[in-house]
C-alpha cells in the first residue's frame, strides 16, 4: 500500500474511525507509523446500532495502543444529508485538540468525488477532487485502493463494520459506486477509478497554480480584473466574493460589472456588486434602501458606506475635477441645506436641494453649474468608507 503520512511530532493525531475497512486500516497504519493516535468515532444519530460500532473501534484502538473518544452530533434527515453529516463530522473532529486529523479517503473515494462534482457542473477546483491536505486535515491513503484496505483488515483479523447506508442507492455517492462506475468501466473496458483519480491529480496541480496566482493578483481594481486572462479573472473574483463559493453564473455577472458591460449585479442573499470609482465594491443588503439624510452645505453627511463632504471656496479651481466623485458648482445656486437620497445605484446616491444638485459618480446638474458670474464655489466630495 502506498501511504503518505505527514511529519507531525509531539502532538497527538486524530484518526477519524467509523469502523469501516478504510478507517480501520488507517488506524492500524497510523499506529504502526509511530504516531500518538486518538481514534475518534463520530455518531451522527442517523441510525440505531452505533453503540456496537463504537465499541468495535474502541477495542481496535486498544489493540494498537491508541486512545479512543466518541463524539455525538445531531444531523436531521433531509436534503443534502451526506454534506450536512460531513460538515458536522469535521466540526466534531476539529473540536479535539490535536496536531492533525487523518481521514481514510482512498483512490476510490477520489474517483467518486470527481464524478459527483462533474454532475454538479463544478470547475477546476471541484474536478481536482479531494486534496491530500486541507488545513490540518490529511488523507494519507489517497493513493490506496479500497480493495487494499479490505485486504489489510483481513490479514490483521479485524472485524469491519458494514454501514447499511452504503447499500442505499438514494445516496448519490452510493449510486455512483454501485451502479454508474461499474457500468462505465464495462463500457470503457478500463479501470475508471484510476482514470478519474489520475485526472484529479493533474487538475490539482492546475488548481494550486491558479490559487497561488489569484492570491498574487488579488485586487478590487475593475480594469485590472477585466484585463486578466479569464481563468485568472474568474478565480480572483471567486476569492474576492468569499464563502459560500459563488456559482459560475454569479462570477460571470461580476466580471460583466468589472468590464463595464453592466452597472451592477445582485448576489444570492441580496447583496450587490457595483463598479465605483474604477473598483468593485460589494454593497450589503442594508445599504440598498435607506431613508434620505440631511446634508448641510457646507458640512458632512454619511449615506450608508458613502461619506460626503461639502465646502466653499472663493476662487475658481486651479484644476477642475471631472464631477464624478469630486464636483464643483455655484454655491449661490444651491440652498444652504440638502438631502442625500438613494439613486439608481446603492453607491451612487443623489444630493438634492430643490431638485437634483449632484448624482454621485456621474456629475452635477446643469442648473447649478459654474458660470462667469460665479463668485462662490461649492465643492462636493464623496468616497466609500471603510465599513
Amino acid at each position: 500500500m502506498i501511504t503518505r503520512f505527514p511529519t507531525i511530532t509531539g502532538d497527538p493525531v486524530v484518526v477519524a474511525c467509523s469502523g469501516g475497512a478504510d478507517s480501520l486500516a488507517l488506524l492500524a497504519l497510523s499506529c504502526d507509523a509511530g504516531f500518538d493516535v486518538v481514534a475518534v468515532y463520530v455518531d451522527h444519530g442517523l441510525r440505531p446500532g452505533t453503540e456496537h460500532e463504537a465499541a468495535l473501534v474502541s477495542a481496535t484502538a486498544a489493540r494498537f495502543g491508541a486512545r479512543f473518544e466518541q463524539c455525538r452530533v445531531h444531523v436531521e434527515e433531509g436534503p443534502n444529508l451526506e454534506a450536512r453529516a460531513r460538515d458536522a463530522r469535521y466540526a466534531a473532529l476539529a473540536s479535539i485538540a490535536a496536531g492533525g486529523i487523518f481521514t481514510g479517503h482512498t483512490r476510490d473515494d477520489q474517483a467518486e468525488t470527481v464524478l459527483l462534482h462533474l454532475l454538479r457542473g463544478s470547475g477546476v477546483a471541484g474536478l481536482a477532487g479531494i486534496p491530500r491536505r486541507r488545513g490540518n486535515v490529511y488523507r494519507p491513503l489517497l493513493d490506496c485502493r479500497r480493495a487494499e484496505t479490505r485486504e489489510l483488515c483481513a490479514r490483521l483479523g479485524l472485524t469491519v463494520v458494514q454501514d447499511p447506508m452504503n447499500d442505499e442507492l438514494r445516496h448519490r455517492r452510493v449510486w455512483l459506486r454501485r451502479e454508474i462506475i461499474p457500468a462505465l468501466e464495462r463500457l470503457a473496458d478500463r479501470d475508471l477509478v484510476e482514470v478519474l483519480a489520475r485526472q484529479a491529480d493533474l487538475l490539482r496541480d492546475d488548481e494550486e497554480l491558479l490559487a497561488t496566482l489569484a492570491t498574487e493578483h488579488a485586487t478590487e481594481d475593475a480594469s485590472a480584473i477585466a484585463a486578466m486572462p479569464v481563468a485568472l479573472a474568474r478565480r480572483v473574483v471567486r476569492e474576492w466574493l468569499g464563502s459560500p463559493p459563488p456559482s459560475l453564473a454569479t462570477v460571470g455577472r461580476v466580471l460583466d460589472v468589472a468590464r463595464g458591460d453592466a452597472l451592477a449585479t445582485e448576489l444570492p442573499g441580496g447583496d450587490r456588486v457595483e463598479r465605483v470609482g474604477g473598483r468593485l465594491v460589494r454593497v450589503a443588503t442594508g445599504d440598498l434602501a435607506r431613508d434620505p439624510v440631511r446634508f448641510p452645505l457646507p458640512g458632512r453627511a454619511e449615506f450608508g458606506p458613502v461619506e460626503l463632504e461639502a465646502w466653499i471656496e472663493h476662487a475658481a479651481p486651479a484644476a477642475w475635477p471631472d464631477g464624478r466623485w469630486t464636483a464643483v458648482c455655484d454655491a449661490d445656486l444651491v440652498p444652504g441645506a440638502a438631502v442625500v437620497e438613494a439613486g439608481r445605484r446603492a453607491l451612487a446616491p443623489v444630493v438634492a436641494a430643490n431638485g437634483t444638485v449632484w448624482r454621485v459618480g456621474y456629475g452635477i446638474d446643469r442648473r447649478v453649474r459654474v458660470s462667469s458670474r460665479t463668485t462662490r464655489y461649492l465643492w462636493l466630495s464623496a468616497e466609500i468608507g471603510s465599513r
